[in-house]
């Protein structure tokens, strides 16, 4: 089990995170999840930054044990991968409803091509995780 100070520290730690600089905060970010650190409180939290809407949300509890349990790397493929599927399960709900209310082809090939994406991103991070 991991303290969410030590999921900070794996995060400075890893390559493939990014740095952001904001006043105030100190943060990393990989395959849209982000840890931030406030610099004058030490308080950590993590923010998904996938989910649809007008603003950023932070991980749920279960999420925060997902991170605490397998650490900054397998936690971040673990909740990706999870996000990848909830997409394409909504993709494909919209492909059928494309289909079935004859939506032009134009449409239908981008929301085709979006599956595929996302199934190429799934594919590799997939094979990350293995």
């Amino acid at each position: 089990m991991f303290s969410l100070l030590e999921v900070f520290n794996q995060a400075k730690d890893d390559h493939h995170s990014k740095i952001l600089t904001r006043k105030g905060v100190r943060s990393f970010m990989c395959y849209g999840f982000r840890v931030d650190k406030e610099i004058e409180s030490e308080k950590i939290k993590i923010i998904d930054m996938t989910r649809g809407g007008d603003f950023y949300r932070e991980v749920t509890k279960h999420e925060y044990h997902t991170f605490q349990t397998l650490g900054w790397k397998t936690a971040i493929y673990v909740l990706y991968l999870s996000n990848c599927r909830t997409k394409l399960s909504r993709l494909e709900a919209r492909i059928k409803d494309a289909l079935v209310n004859n939506e032009s082809v134009k449409l239908i090939r981008k929301l085709k091509e979006s599956r595929k994406t996302i199934l190429k991103n799934f594919n590799r991070v997939k094979i990350k995780l293995n």
